[in-house]
């Protein structure tokens, strides 16, 4: 499959999982129609966006006729449509996917879904969700248990995941990892050292300036 001049267009602006999307966008090379819209601005209730994605949440990704939500998805799916002949990881057998899945849903599932969101909802945005500390406290113990289980095989990646090509995996633990520092989990040096190499990629610092760029109806890559 190859994507097509304006084939692919991005709804989502400024969160992290929208970053993840335009990460991997532009470690794949593809040009994409950028829609820069943000949560909690009243932009995801449109009937246009509802119309995409009901959920109305960011990121949601059309690739032509075909339009797929939620932000490991989506990255998988881009790696997998368009990740043949480029510099990037994709697994070539059952093993090898297994592991990069125990990877994506240990990111997504123990530490973004299970604590993150929680310590962001309710640490950071209590004027919109409560103030609930007793929970908050309890998710970043959590949240920091199961960083420093993994901490130990992380302190054995010398580039990523997989070796010297960041696959879809990386993407998501990196952006998780980042996540939990930026809300005030401790990150062992380890998984610090891991998340830098990751977002000195030329590929990450171009996505993140796209990413936080609100100029409407952008084109190309």
């Amino acid at each position: 499959m190859a994507a097509t001049e304006n084939s692919i267009i991005l709804w989502g602006a400024i969160s992290l999982r929208a970053l993840r999307v335009h990460w991997a966008l532009h470690e794949l090379g593809l040009a994409y129609e950028f829609r820069p819209i943000q949560s909690r601005t009243g932009e995801t209730l449109t009937a246009e966006y509802s119309g995409h994605n009901p959920k109305q949440k960011i990121p949601c990704l059309q690739d032509g006729d075909f339009t797929l939500t939620e932000s490991p998805a989506i990255v998988n799916y881009l790696f997998n449509a368009y990740g043949a002949g480029t510099d990037v990881y994709r697994p070539q057998s059952a093993a090898e996917q297994a592991r990069a899945d125990e990877w994506s849903y240990f990111a997504m599932m123990e530490l973004d879904a299970h604590s993150l969101y929680l310590i962001r909802r309710h640490k950071f945005l209590p004027e919109i969700y409560g103030a609930s500390p007793i929970a908050v406290a309890s998710a970043e113990e959590y949240c920091l248990k199961q960083i420093n289980a993994v901490a130990p095989a992380i302190a054995e990646i010398e580039a990523y995941i997989f070796g010297d090509k960041l696959s879809a995996a990386d993407i998501l633990l990196a952006t998780t990892l980042n996540f939990a520092e930026r809300y005030e989990v401790e990150l062992p040096e380890s998984c610090r050292a891991y998340r830098d190499r990751a977002y000195a990629r030329p590929a990450f610092l171009s996505a993140n300036a796209r990413n936080e760029d609100l100029g409407e109806n952008l084109n190309g890559s």
